[in-house]
């Protein structure tokens, strides 16, 4: 059976006999686990595809239990992620927790939009990426169910030894969309304490652990 749908990269591994494994967060089918022989080298369509910061169309055949991609174009490719050390950090942070909190084959069209905006104002941001990437952890927590509510912030043991303008913080993209966050521009240090609440948040209910990209925010 053959499925068309428009995806992000979040990860891509190698795999035995020249085939990778491309993890895709979809527009319509959600978390999808692929195999592929589409190689990266070149500079195809198909291989710029595969490669992660891509958003692409991809053409999905699935098989005896198995999902591969069969045909893939590049629709966007955020390549100047490689040049902005602060951009690569964030944005793989923000692509590592989505592949661990999305369950496989389950859409989520509301987080699947978020994710592509802040792909694109990642793009744009020159300066306070860590601001853009708590506002899309606090709605990916949100579309989860974890957060608590922004008027009882006391209750909870995390966010009650916190500062009052990270708390504010947290209130207003709370209460707003991410793209309300274009203008915003928090200090670093706020910016990454609040980070680490969100992903202590996530260890705690949701069992997100060992995130490889989390170590940069420790400071």
């Amino acid at each position: 059976m053959l499925t068309e749908c428009n995806g992000i990269v979040l990860r891509q591994t190698k795999a035995l006999k020249g085939r990778r494994m491309i993890l895709l967060f979809t527009d319509r089918l959600g978390k999808v686990s692929c195999g592929t022989s589409i190689s990266e080298r070149g500079k195809s369509a198909s291989a710029l595809a595969v490669r992660p910061f891509t958003v692409g169309r991809y053409t999905l055949r699935r098989e005896r239990g198995y999902t591969n991609i069969s045909g893939a174009e590049t629709i966007k490719s955020y390549y100047s992620y490689g040049e902005d050390y602060d951009k690569y950090v964030n944005a793989s942070l923000v692509l590592e927790f989505a592949g661990k909190l999305l369950p496989e084959e389950a859409p989520a069209p509301e987080l699947y939009a978020a994710t592509l905006s802040f792909m694109d104002m990642m793009e744009r941001r020159r300066s306070a990426h860590r601001t853009l990437t708590a506002a899309w952890l606090v709605g990916a927590l949100g579309f989860a169910g974890v957060l608590p509510d922004a008027q009882n912030f006391g209750s909870d043991d995390l966010l009650s030894a916190l500062e009052f303008d990270t708390l504010e913080a947290l209130a207003y993209m709370m209460g707003n969309p991410l793209e309300q966050m274009s203008a915003l521009a928090l200090d670093d240090g706020i910016a990454s304490t609040l980070i680490r609440t969100l992903l202590r948040f996530a260890e705690q209910h949701l069992d997100i652990t060992n995130l490889r990209s989390e170590s940069v925010f420790a400071v």
